[in-house]
């Protein structure tokens, strides 16, 4: 009697641990999803994210934020600049071609940005 308790029990160990490894993968699939989710969301490929350096990851996010949240705020020149810069980005023999530089270059455009931004929060509380 005991031999058949110690199996019962060491075979609902093993569909325990089943169950573990089933949770953990639908975890995994879970977090991915909200991962590509959120990558998709600022302009960021998740098939080419591994291959990418961060530079180019950083100035991707900031070009479609830019264009997305504060198109307002950019002259016509800087706008151009962070939409060539996404198409060359999205495509893969463009995407070598992009050197740090034009990255730097999305980057302070962002900075600029960021300024406008701020002096005009600025002016405004300074108002009331």
């Amino acid at each position: 009697m005991a031999l058949e308790n110690n199996g019962l029990a060491q075979n609902q160990d093993g569909q325990w641990r089943e169950l573990q490894d089933i949770n953990t993968c639908m975890n995994n699939y879970e977090a991915t999803k909200q991962t590509n989710k959120w990558l998709r969301q600022n302009g960021i490929a998740p098939d080419t994210m591994n291959e990418l350096e961060v530079q180019l990851l950083q100035a991707q996010k900031i070009a479609y934020n830019l264009l997305k949240d504060c198109g307002k705020l950019l002259g016509p020149n800087e706008a151009a600049t962070l939409n060539n810069f996404l198409q060359a980005s999205r495509n893969a023999k463009q995407r070598k071609k992009l050197t740090v530089s034009a990255c730097y270059k999305v980057m302070n455009i962002g900075a600029a940005v960021n300024r406008k931004q701020f002096k005009t929060l600025r002016q405004l509380n300074q108002g009331k």
